[in-house]
């Protein structure tokens, strides 16, 4: 059997038994992974003597200790694919998912807690760097790049200038902020920069007050 096709055989019985409270029985993946019944059965066979599953009597199909290990470690992979294609690179929910399932059979899991890593962290810093001021923001100049690359955040610029949105940095923001309509491609405009550093933007035909430290999770450059 190819890896692949374990790790997608776990990985479903894993979401089914976690949704369901109960685990699955061939039926219930030949549905979810379109595969033909009686393969199905064949390859949990294959299953049960590398140790990943065993079958009760009633048809369901049981994750050993080692089946579940794997079974998480593949859901990790896509949760953490689908919200880096989604929340970073601006990918459509479901176009993040189908994307993360070709993608997570071949990334090593250094790579997925990296890129964890990289959307659980980025706000903090730049929280962090919002408090000593606009100065200390996404970037610091051609010497010093802030996280933003060679983008800068929002902060760096003043009213009136108009803007693409180029990143959104950190997990927890980024999907409200593309809820709001700002993500990656959008054109935006600074309408009011406020004296508590918040920051008033014209979206298409709204306007939406940020804090600053939103605004400094939000990279932009300038319009050609």
């Amino acid at each position: 059997m190819r890896a692949s096709l374990r790790e997608d055989y776990l990985e479903a019985i894993l979401t089914h038994s976690t949704r369901h409270s109960f685990p699955p029985i061939a039926h219930d993946l030949s549905n979810v992974l379109h595969i033909v019944e009686g393969d199905v059965h064949a390859h949990m066979n294959e299953l049960v003597q590398q140790g990943d599953v065993c079958l009760l009597e009633d048809g369901r199909i049981l994750l050993t200790e080692k089946g579940i290990i794997t079974g998480k470690q593949i859901i990790k992979k896509h949760e953490v694919l689908q919200s880096f294609l989604s929340e970073i690179l601006g990918m459509d929910r479901s176009s993040a998912s189908d994307e993360a399932c070709k993608i997570e059979h071949a990334v090593s899991d250094e790579t997925i807690d990296r890129l964890d890593d990289y959307l659980r962290s980025p706000i903090t810093h730049i929280q962090s760097r919002v408090q000593a001021g606009p100065a200390a923001s996404c970037a610091e100049g051609a010497q010093r790049r802030g996280t933003c690359g060679i983008s800068r955040s929002l902060v760096d610029f003043e009213e009136g200038e108009r803007l693409v949105v180029t990143t959104l940095l950190g997990r927890g923001c980024s999907k409200r902020l593309m809820d709001l309509g700002l993500v990656p491609g959008q054109r935006v405009v600074i309408r009011r920069k406020l004296r508590n550093r918040s920051i008033v933007v014209q979206v298409k035909d709204c306007d939406i007050a940020l804090s600053p430290e939103i605004a400094s999770a939000i990279c932009v450059e300038r319009m050609p």
